[in-house]
């Protein structure tokens, strides 16, 4: 009985370590900082393309491999449809060479949720607030919607200033990119 608990365990242990999740380790040696990312997580990078043209995506990684990174996922395509109307003929993955990485920044949950709560809170005081004024007869139509285009305008520069998407931490300042299981 003993053979075949141990036997059972060894066959979990070893698939388990088959399917481990591999990491993408960013390590900088003139900082001592590391970051690590993996998958499910979003990650925005810029990297070098076609004739060493720098290119920028920001997406959730579905794939790490030793040497190249999947952001997006390959099977979740837009229909020809929404391509047409949108005008863009990308798909909404990139297969990125590690090798090529120039700069990144890993977005996390807590940035994720600090601009969705930002908006969310300028937007309900906002609505409440013009619809007080718009109520007590202090401001026209034109000066509500004014008003609500400059908050709306206010807050995207906010959220752009205070919380940015675009990556920041460049290769060139001493980051080297590992891959490990």
């Amino acid at each position: 009985m003993k053979k075949i608990l141990f036997g059972l365990l060894f066959i979990l242990l070893f698939n388990a370590q088959n399917y481990a999740q591999k990491t993408l380790l960013f390590l900088n040696t003139k900082t001592n900082k590391a970051i690590e990312v993996s998958e499910g997580q979003t990650l925005s990078v810029q990297y070098r393309g076609y004739n060493n043209q720098i290119y920028h995506f920001k997406n959730m990684v579905s794939e790490i491999n030793d040497s190249t990174i999947l952001l997006g996922n390959m099977s979740e395509e837009q229909p020809a449809w929404s391509q047409k109307l949108s005008r863009k003929f990308e798909p909404n993955y990139r297969i990125i060479a590690i090798k090529d990485i120039v700069t990144f920044r890993r977005i996390t949950i807590g940035r994720s949720l600090g601009k969705s709560l930002l908006t969310t809170s300028v937007m309900l005081g906002e609505f409440f607030g013009t619809i007080d004024l718009f109520r007590n007869n202090q401001l026209g139509t034109w000066e509500t919607v004014t008003l609500s285009l400059g908050i709306g305008l206010a807050t995207s520069l906010i959220n752009a200033f205070v919380l940015p998407d675009d990556p920041k931490n460049k290769i060139k300042d001493g980051w080297i990119i590992t891959v490990r299981d």
